[in-house]
């Protein structure tokens, strides 16, 4: 970014030399994202403020006993819940559903990683130590500081070396007997890279084009794909300028549904055992 705006795109570059574009998230919707979160909040804070009404109202009727007076029992009990909340409910919303709290996923907006890849509790953890300070002023820091940099990074995402990015529209799979929606491809496991036959990277790879394809022309696509399947086929003896288009895309399917099939055989598996 330069001057002051935040790009509509951000730019990973792998270690093949290949770039590919994933659009950031805007200050609005992050800024719905966080009023939806807030309000969520809130709500939670008023619930933890009744219960204290009522634990007051209790134990001015003697029924608990407690010799410091209710105020004291109440109010400690308020702070250390108010604390768990506050703290809480960004980094177990992240990292129980891969980088969306209930505001992002209403906004289809998520956090990863700089590089691409899905957030850690480390990460998680970082980014939401740092929100007291982004929400200064009513978040006028966070609003400042994605302002002035060029992935609208605030004070968290710069700490914990992560960014906020749209999720792609919707998207089927290729395969007719698997026609579900597809809007953020799961981390593999060890299973799926087996299954596959990729690396990590080349499978974040693959998965980032194959959700990204249908934004990108015809042209473009023609360009990318054989750049990001020559390692990938030259283990197998192969080279693109010997496939058609049209398997290589198809060849892209296949690799990824590998790991999935693997993945719901893995689970089938599992639920018939138990």
């Amino acid at each position: 970014m330069n001057g002051g705006a935040i790009d509509d795109f951000d730019v990973i570059e792998t270690p093949e030399n290949v770039h590919l574009q994933r659009r950031l998230a805007g200050i609005g919707s992050r800024f719905i994202a966080g009023l939806v979160d807030t309000l969520l909040i809130l709500g939670i804070y008023l619930l933890l403020l009744i219960a204290f009404v009522v634990i007051w109202s209790v134990e001015s009727l003697g029924y608990f006993g407690w010799e410091n007076g209710p105020e004291l029992w109440a109010m400690a009990l308020l702070i250390v819940f108010a604390f768990t909340v506050y703290w809480g409910y960004f980094v177990f919303f992240e990292l129980l559903t891969n980088g969306q709290s209930p505001g992002k996923r209403q906004q289809r907006i998520r956090v990863v990683k700089d590089e691409g890849g899905a957030i850690t509790f480390m990460d998680v953890a970082v980014r939401n130590l740092l929100r007291p300070v982004d929400g200064f002023a009513f978040y006028g820091v966070a609003g400042l500081c994605m302002f002035v940099t060029r992935r609208g990074q605030r004070l968290g995402d710069l700490a914990a070396g992560t960014v906020v990015v749209c999720e792609q529209t919707r998207e089927w799979s290729a395969r007719t007997d698997k026609k579900k929606e597809r809007l953020w491809e799961p981390e593999p496991g060890t299973a799926d890279l087996r299954a596959s036959g990729l690396s990590l990277q080349e499978h974040r790879m693959l998965s980032s084009y194959r959700l990204r394809r249908e934004q990108l022309t015809l042209e473009a696509r023609q360009r990318l794909l054989p750049q990001l399947l020559k390692p990938i086929l030259q283990r197998a003896g192969r080279t693109p300028e010997e496939e058609p288009f049209e398997a290589l895309e198809s060849y892209v399917d296949s690799l990824l549904d590998k790991g999935e099939d693997r993945r719901s055989d893995e689970i089938r598996q599992g639920e018939t055992n138990s």
